[in-house]
């Protein structure tokens, strides 16, 4: 049986994109790669959030954890306008 969503749940997901291809770029980091829709939706399923990838593909980043909070630069571009929201506790 699915999990419920949650109404407040604002975070777009993997579903909402129909892109082929999905950009990552974290301009601090230098960093920019190209990733295969698919192949996420393989690896993470299409009801993942962009919050959650996020934070999956910058696992390591010292950004990601500083002590003044979350400082990581990584975004998706085909999220221009959306902020994403962490899951709290």
């Amino acid at each position: 049986m699915a999990r419920p969503v949650a109404v407040n749940d604002l975070n777009p997901r993997l579903r909402d994109r129909r892109e082929p291809i999905i950009d990552f770029v974290c301009r601090p980091c230098g960093r920019h790669c190209t990733l295969e829709r698919s192949l996420l939706v393989k690896t993470f399923g299409a009801g993942v959030t962009f919050a959650i990838l996020r934070r999956r593909m910058a696992m390591g980043c010292e950004r990601m954890q500083a002590p003044e909070g979350d400082k990581c630069g990584a975004h998706f571009p085909c999220l221009k306008d959306t902020v994403l929201m962490e899951a709290g506790p």
